[in-house]
């Protein structure tokens, strides 16, 4: 990828080609002449202050980048402490600890382990963005990540949103389809009963649905199922390889005791890889024992492309909400006040993938008080060092003599209007100052 004119914390700036950017040194200190004529020099430095000028922009990609350029937000590097770049202090649940040298960029690290939150009164408003990179501690091999959460609900994981390779879940609220919009290959079973959470799907008797989920030897799936006639939801939790564990009791029946079908029998390698779930009348062979073939009520399915853990089965068990998929909630929280919580999220409870529910270590963290465009992503995560800190950025670029710590003022902007095919698009160019710090 060529190296851009300008960025700032590797987020590119444009540059108009018609104003240009301009150099403008700034001595510390002075050079003058003395009585006699020599000149004389007191300067301990040269700086530069940068001047240039955006082209014409989308109204929403301006604000964007002008909170950028003025360094709005703060971040944190855990150099030692907890405090942010602009001095706040946090306030801690549990016993969060810094761990100098463990960082992404060989600064600083949060740790959060199990039950420890965090929380800043960064008071940020109705829109927001938190990024940071975070990974397991103490586990070799395992790598970073970069997170990226806004005020709209999405949750990017290395520049990309979550899919289907994190696992696919069922609700039974109106259909059949996943998630992520897997379709069953087979179904003739039905949806609308009331549930465990809202609907559920209903089995009657020889009844089944099979979804091609391609899982490999290594696999999780769960469900919560009854029989028309119990009155208690129970539930199942099959594992590749490993005894049936129901209602949190791990390895308490057979693999083939549930609703979940090996058709050749093997319950480590599952045929096709696909999930076949049959209401089957009887007490003898595989599927949950169902003597007059009532009908099976199924809800809360969950697929997983790996095998969890025994420490998973009695929380999971434990939960009063419907499971929600590990990598598609972040860590970061925000408040109907604006304060920034970063806590340890259990894998059962969407966080990190993290089965066995180590510590994790946090880096890089940054608050931001608006919402940053799709496009900035891939380019936050492969910039290389540090976001900020904040008020300054890292000011990089073909355009720039050196690499350069910056303070950025984004000045007067003039409205213009365009169209761009047959929309009509609304803008503005602003011009913009950077001041090279010490």
């Amino acid at each position: 990828m060529p190296l851009p004119y300008l960025a700032l914390s590797g987020i590119p700036v444009p540059v108009s080609k018609s104003s240009g950017l301009r150099y403008s040194p700034v001595l510390l200190g002075e050079k003058v002449r003395t009585f006699n004529g020599f000149p004389r020099s007191s300067v301990r430095r040269k700086l530069m202050t940068y001047e240039g000028g955006t082209g014409p922009l989308p109204l929403a990609d301006a604000a964007a980048l002008r909170a950028l350029i003025d360094g709005e937000g703060d971040s944190w590097s855990f150099a030692g402490d907890m405090l942010s770049s602009r001095g706040l202090w946090p306030t801690a649940v549990g016993t969060p600890w810094v761990q100098p040298g463990l960082g992404r960029y060989e600064a600083g690290a949060l740790t959060v382990a199990a039950g420890d939150s965090i929380t800043w009164a960064t008071q940020l408003g109705e829109d927001w963005t938190v990024g940071y990179w975070a990974r397991v501690w103490g586990v070799d091999g395992v790598q970073w990540h970069h997170y990226v959460q806004r005020s709209d609900g999405t949750v990017c994981v290395d520049a990309a949103a979550p899919g289907p390779q994190l696992g696919h879940t069922w609700s039974f609220d109106s259909d059949f389809e996943s998630n992520w919009g897997l379709q069953p290959s087979d179904v003739d079973a039905s949806v609308g009963e009331p549930g465990r959470y809202g609907n559920c799907a209903t089995f009657g008797e020889w009844t089944s649905a099979t979804w091609p989920t391609q899982l490999g030897t290594q696999w999780t799936v769960a469900y919560w199922a009854r029989l028309s006639t119990d009155s208690t939801w129970h539930l199942y939790c099959h594992r590749a390889g490993l005894p049936l564990s129901r209602d949190g009791v791990v390895g308490s029946n057979a693999p083939s005791a549930g609703a979940l079908i090996a058709t050749n029998g093997n319950y480590t390698q599952l045929p096709g890889g696909a999930v076949y779930l049959l209401n089957r009348r009887g007490t003898t062979g595989p599927g949950i024992p169902n003597v007059s073939g009532v009908p099976l009520l199924i809800d809360d399915l969950v697929v997983l492309p790996y095998t969890v853990p025994d420490s998973w089965v009695a929380p999971w068990f434990a939960a009063t909400a419907p499971f929600r998929l590990p990598g598609t909630t972040g860590l970061a929280e925000v408040d109907d006040n604006g304060a920034l919580t970063v806590r340890h999220r259990a894998g059962v409870a969407g966080g990190v993938i993290n089965p066995f529910n180590d510590s994790l270590l946090v880096s890089d963290l940054v608050s931001l008080p608006y919402r940053v465009p799709d496009a900035w992503l891939a380019q936050w995560r492969d910039s290389g060092a540090p976001f900020g800190p904040l008020p300054y950025h890292r000011a990089t670029g073909a355009g720039l003599h050196r690499p350069a710590l910056v303070q950025g003022d984004a000045g007067q902007g003039e409205a213009m209007e365009w169209w761009e095919g047959a929309q009509r698009v609304q803008g503005e160019d602003f011009a913009f100052t950077l001041q090279e710090a010490p």
